[in-house]
């Protein structure tokens, strides 16, 4: 057995090497050094100076990034900030899966946190003004690196002063409801449309029986639904096939459990969709919300009329957004959800009401799929819903915005003088 002395001088030289799993500190290394420097009877090499240390070992001890940077890539210092504006954050990291987010401020306020690349905000900046654009990205433990963009904005020369407001286009896809007393082509003049209860001027109204079709088909694959997986999975391949008529639509394939994964991104090939479909299997947790968030992205430039099926039985449970997140990514996209309730008892009250409003809220309808129905019957009434349509543009009598949102009211005189239900989005954040 050691004497107490002995022990004293083990924990008095070695005690900080001996603690098992931490890596000494730079500091710890000196004192190291400068205590056991007058040991005349000790042969080994003299400790080295601490600036000569990699930092690696330190780094891999508590798992933070070594390489890990952010900056705003757009827009730029000298990019008129106004309406709608895309701004995107690059983050270089040497393990880029371990970045945990980025959060996205404009001057002073946090407006959206984003959990995956690209990291993207979509920001409604209203009339022209100075901003603070800022971001921030977390890497593991409390490791975080942010990027500051300061944007200018000069008032335009003019005898009158004050700024010039660029004139912006509402457009809106609507389905009428019982149009049997309605001429095939209705007049501009019978379309009326509120903004926040205020009649807007109508600009055009058009038919979109043939516009192409951008559909995303997503298809819950968690354990909630393994009893239903088969029949999602079987009608996943009815629609796809149904769906694709023309040469100009095109569809992608997102199966989602714990996680949203794109099996195949938008295509008109229906094959390759349909082998996509056979690669889902399995999996666990339910992130319903994220899958819409993450879908809606995709859309991002797709020319069409946009819509989301979603195969699924409406319960979350492992979503990092929430349902108005959801609902608010999908409204921006201008992406109808038509949520198919697959084999979903009636007893399940709240997922049949999330599913209900997802689809109200977007201008989308809820089907339900139970064991005998033919899948064909609910993809062909989708088209129908997506392909009769008509497409009303107005310009708002107060242009521009900072993001509010603005209730929308579309009404159709028939020609016996009754009004015609008319369903659309519910309304549209101003930007």
């Amino acid at each position: 057995m050691l004497a107490p002395s002995a022990i004293a001088v083990l924990l008095c030289f070695g005690g900080g090497a001996l603690i098992a799993g931490i890596v000494p500190t730079a500091s710890e290394q000196q004192q190291s050094g400068k205590q056991s420097a007058p040991k005349p009877t000790s042969k080994k090499a003299p400790v080295k100076a601490p600036a000569a240390m990699s930092p690696a070992p330190v780094f891999e001890s508590t798992g933070e990034l070594q390489r890990f940077g952010v900056r705003i890539v757009s827009p730029t210092r000298t990019d008129e900030i106004v309406g709608r504006v895309s701004v995107r954050a690059e983050v270089v990291a040497d393990r880029p899966s371990a970045v945990s987010a980025v959060d996205f401020f404009i001057d002073g306020r946090l407006l959206f946190s984003d959990a995956e690349a690209p990291y993207e905000l979509l920001w409604s900046s209203g009339r022209p003004a100075e901003h603070v654009i800022e971001v921030h990205a977390y890497g593991p433990g409390r490791q975080m690196v942010s990027d500051v963009l300061r944007t200018s904005f000069a008032t335009p020369a003019s005898g009158l002063g004050g700024y010039s407001a660029r004139v912006e286009r509402v457009e809106m896809h609507v389905r009428i409801e019982g149009g049997d007393e309605l001429p095939a082509m209705p007049a501009r003049s019978a379309f009326r449309v509120y903004e926040n209860g205020v009649e807007q001027p109508v600009v055009s109204v058009e038919r979109v029986a043939d516009l192409p079709l951008a559909v995303g088909l997503l298809i819950d694959h968690s354990e909630s639904m393994l009893s239903r997986l088969e029949t999602a999975l079987d009608a996943a391949g009815a629609f796809v096939d149904g769906l694709l008529r023309h040469p100009n639509d095109k569809a992608f394939v997102l199966g989602f459990a714990k996680v949203p994964i794109v099996f195949q991104e938008f295509t008109n090939d229906s094959e390759r969709l349909a082998e996509s479909i056979l690669l889902i299997d399995n999996g666990n947790y339910t992130a319903l919300y994220d899958a819409i968030v993450a879908a809606a992205r995709r859309f991002d430039g797709i020319d069409g009329r946009r819509a989301a099926i979603l195969l699924t039985d409406g319960a979350d449970s492992a979503s990092d957004h929430t349902f108005r997140q959801a609902v608010a990514a999908a409204q921006r996209a201008d992406v109808a959800l038509y949520p198919v309730a697959v084999d979903l008892s009636p007893r399940f009250v709240r997922q049949r009401w999330i599913l209900r409003e997802l689809a109200e809220r977007t201008g989308g309808r809820l089907f339900s799929l139970g064991r005998r129905t033919d899948p064909r019957e609910i993809y062909e009434a989708i088209e129908e819903d997506l392909r009769a349509q008509f497409r009303i543009s107005y310009v708002p009598i107060i242009a521009g915005g900072d993001g509010e949102w603005r209730e929308l009211e579309i009404r159709l005189r028939g020609t016996d003088g009754h009004d015609r239900r008319v369903r659309t989005r519910p309304g549209y954040f101003a930007r």
